[in-house]
């Protein structure tokens, strides 16, 4: 006979109201099933239990005293009261002891409106407090990091920032310090509080003691205007939402239900790239170049002049002289259309493709976001999405965790995640640590297809043996797998952006519209090169929010629309279709590239898909998928990086290799252009292990220039770091800097150490900490 396992689910009642939960269930969750909302102040239903703050009392029956809703497991036969007057006079004791030191600073505190203290405090709250002594008197408006203001008068010591940098992103930077009515948040190291995730903090706590700087003083909540959108910082898709007051974006707020794409958390960069909206050096007019100068022009006349462009480009060598690029700041129905017209004007040179990212479809494993958790082994090849997609990051590290999971990585770069990290030296590793599993994750970078190539057939390998795959592709642009889904890719012979810059070279390519894209700044080709062969196109048009490094190449730009100025739809790095919902009014004589689109076809009298079809194609579910990583279909003969030479063996010549890596404060564009993001944004530096420091005979703060092998290129001026997690004998360097850019050097390049500059020996404001 076999013995009965544990139950499955618990009946019990609550309030009267029969409820059955899974085993295991705490109270304060099984009390949601029947719509009581218990009070809480440290417990985060993402936290777990920490039996901090005690309001969340209540009492069942059988037992002598109140107990902790948030720490109490549900048992058979529970009766539990959420209300009476034992449970209201235990919750306004509480109540009392948290308010005995708390200042009144409701009137001028940023948390009034949406503050648990305040509302509770109205619930079980004393008219006055019993306190004879004078308050404690604790530091307010303390600078706790480039993104936080603690008032520590303020905190009621719920321990939520602490357990959310402890459980959620493992980088244990806070702590509690000192002891009693003294305890203090702060730092463990005593350094500014630094994450790419600090921003969730101040949403966690359930007061005003952590309060952003971006909003600080800024608005009330019943001011402002709150809208639903999806972020297109990256590819992730994070739901968030967007509140504006009076015509400005106030804040940006995470969505805490959005558990199968965020997890209901918001990296740093989709929750504070929002002062650029407003920023002095928009675009708000179609500019028309004379001479070495711009003029102002209507946009009748600039979508006149740019059908002119296109026509004479047609009519003197026919539709390959004419090229698009798609950036990833197209919304789906903007591919539908771009796509329409060019093959309407029976033009077959179109890309996405503006920077080092080859592909954007994962292949027929493409797995979700829930399926990347549960793996056992999860295998990162290139860039870490530690940088490239930091909320699936936050994935990994939960995986790891709390599930047990392996994370292993595939390509000369240091992951970031916090976690433990296998580094792999060879591909014959990855062999090895897959003896006894079942379940494996692998997210590639998209970058290098020779290596992607050697992937899939690794992968199929591991599937004909019975282990489970799931692929994910985490790159540059934040709808690349909307743009690569929907034909936003060379047709019938076209030929891919690398193949149109030597058209343009050789002056075959004579018109050429750039969408939301910076490849001068972003496209392996190096920026001096793309910049000549845009310089040798007879008319070059960029759609642009400001004066990028492409922009100051075109003939006439066009001052576009962006994130929560337009609605419409994208795809993310996991498939999902998302919707884009316009949160904020667009500065005046800006366009959303859909509507120059309609305007220049009306002026072409070309015909393009209607509203209905345009949405229909924009949300139809994605085709499967027949090939892997590293297709031949996306390839265009250029070299973005050499991952397998920066994975093993020394540079040739005793010098160095460079990895060419990613940040999310890096890449111009938005974040170049947000000035309350500037000490975010990271310095150009050299990033060494301790022993390549040591050999190369370089310390912290030093300055560096690098040159290429062949002594063409070059990068000057890099602050020196030293990371005991990079690897021996590379140097790291982060792309997309415009004061630095490193789009000339692909991953894996040889390179040397040019003129060195001791930190001792430069003025101390050059020294970065």
């Amino acid at each position: 006979m076999t013995e009965a396992g544990p139950p499955q689910s618990v009946s019990l009642t609550i309030d009267g109201t029969p409820v059955t939960v899974p085993a295991g269930t705490l109270v304060v969750e099984a009390a949601k099933t029947v719509d009581t909302d218990v009070p809480v102040y440290c417990y985060h239903p993402k936290l777990g239990p920490a039996g901090l703050c005690r309001i969340c009392l209540v009492e069942i029956e059988r037992l002598p005293k109140l107990q902790i809703a948030c720490n109490t497991p549900v048992a058979e036969g529970m009766v539990v009261h959420t209300h009476g007057q034992k449970v209201e006079d235990g919750r306004r004791a509480v109540m009392e002891f948290l308010l005995l030191n708390h200042p009144l600073d409701c009137p001028i505190c940023d948390k009034g409106g949406e503050c648990d203290l305040q509302d509770f405090s109205m619930a079980y709250g004393q008219g006055a407090s019993r306190l004879a002594d004078a308050k404690a008197s604790k530091p307010k408006a303390l600078d706790l990091g480039p993104t936080i203001v603690l008032d520590d008068e303020r905190c009621i010591v719920c321990q939520r920032c602490t357990r959310f940098d402890d459980i959620i992103t493992r980088e244990r930077s806070l702590v509690v310090k000192d002891r009693g009515q003294r305890d203090v948040i702060a730092t463990a190291s005593g350094e500014p509080y630094r994450s790419n995730f600090s921003g969730n903090v101040t949403e966690l706590c359930p007061v005003g003691a952590l309060t952003s700087k971006t909003y600080r003083f800024k608005s009330r909540p019943w001011d402002n205007h709150r809208t639903a959108t999806t972020c297109t910082q990256c590819s992730v898709g994070c739901q968030l939402f967007v509140d504006e007051r009076y015509g400005t974006i106030a804040r940006t707020m995470s969505v805490p239900s959005d558990d199968a794409i965020s997890d209901g958390w918001l990296c740093d960069r989709g929750r504070y790239n929002i002062g650029f909206y407003a920023d002095a050096r928009r675009i708000t007019a179609p500019l028309l170049r004379r001479g070495e100068q711009y003029v102002q022009i209507g946009w009748d006349d600039a979508v006149e002049a740019w059908a002119a462009g296109l026509r004479d480009a047609l009519g003197a060598a026919g539709p390959q002289a004419v090229g698009v690029l798609g950036g990833g700041r197209l919304l789906n129905e903007e591919i539908v259309l771009l796509v329409a017209l060019m093959q309407e004007l029976g033009v077959t040179n179109l890309d996405w493709r503006a920077g080092r990212q080859r592909q954007a479809t994962p292949g027929r494993y493409a797995g979700t976001y829930a399926e990347l958790e549960a793996a056992q082994l999860i295998l990162a090849v290139g860039r870490p999405p530690s940088q490239t997609a930091p909320v699936l990051d936050l994935r990994i590290r939960k995986a790891v965790s709390q599930r047990g999971a392996r994370y292993v990585t595939y390509g000369g770069h240091a992951a970031g995640s916090f976690v433990g990290v296998t580094p792999l030296r060879s591909a014959d590793d990855v062999e090895n640590v897959l003896s006894g599993v079942e379940r494996v994750a692998v997210v590639w970078d998209g970058i290098d297809l020779e290596l992607g190539a050697r992937l899939a057939s690794a992968i199929d390998g591991w599937v004909a043996r019975g282990v489970s795959v799931t692929t994910y592709l985490s790159g540059e642009a934040n709808n690349a797998r909307g743009a690569e889904a929907l034909g936003m890719v060379p047709r019938s012979g076209g030929l891919p952006f690398t193949g149109m810059l030597d058209a343009a070279q050789n002056g075959r390519l004579r018109s050429l519209s750039i969408f939301g894209a910076n490849p001068v700044l972003h496209h392996p080709l190096g920026g001096a090169s793309v910049a000549n062969a845009l310089e040798r196109i007879p008319f070059l048009v960029v759609s642009e929010l400001f004066l990028t490094e492409t922009a100051q190449r075109a003939h006439l730009i066009l001052p576009a629309r962006t994130g929560f100025e337009k609605a419409g739809h994208v795809i993310n790095l996991a498939g999902d279709v998302l919707p884009v919902h316009q949160a904020h009014a667009a500065p005046p004589g800006t366009l959303a590239d859909g509507d120059m689109l309609v305007a220049l076809a009306a002026e072409l009298a070309a015909e393009v898909p209607g509203p209905e079809d345009v949405l229909a194609r924009a949300t139809a579910a994605l085709p499967a998928a027949t090939h892997g990583f590293g297709d031949a279909a996306y390839s265009e003969g250029v070299t973005a990086s050499k991952s397998d030479g920066m994975a093993a063996g020394k540079p040739g010549g005793g010098g160095l290799r460079i990895a060419v890596g990613s940040d999310i404060f890096a890449g111009g564009g938005t974040i170049w252009f947000d000035e309350t993001l500037a000490e975010l944004r990271p310095d150009p530096a050299a990033t060494l292990s301790p022993a390549t420091a040591a050999r190369l005979d370089v310390h912290i703060g030093d300055r560096l220039d690098l040159l290429s092998s062949s002594g063409d290129d070059s990068l000057q001026g890099l602050v020196v770091r030293i990371d005991a997690g990079a690897p021996d004998d590379v140097v790291a360097v982060i792309d997309g800097l415009p004061e630095a850019p490193a789009n000339s050097f692909a991953d894996g390049d040889n390179v040397v150490l040019g003129a060195r500059r001791a930190a001792d020996a430069l003025e101390p404001a050059l020294v970065l900490p």
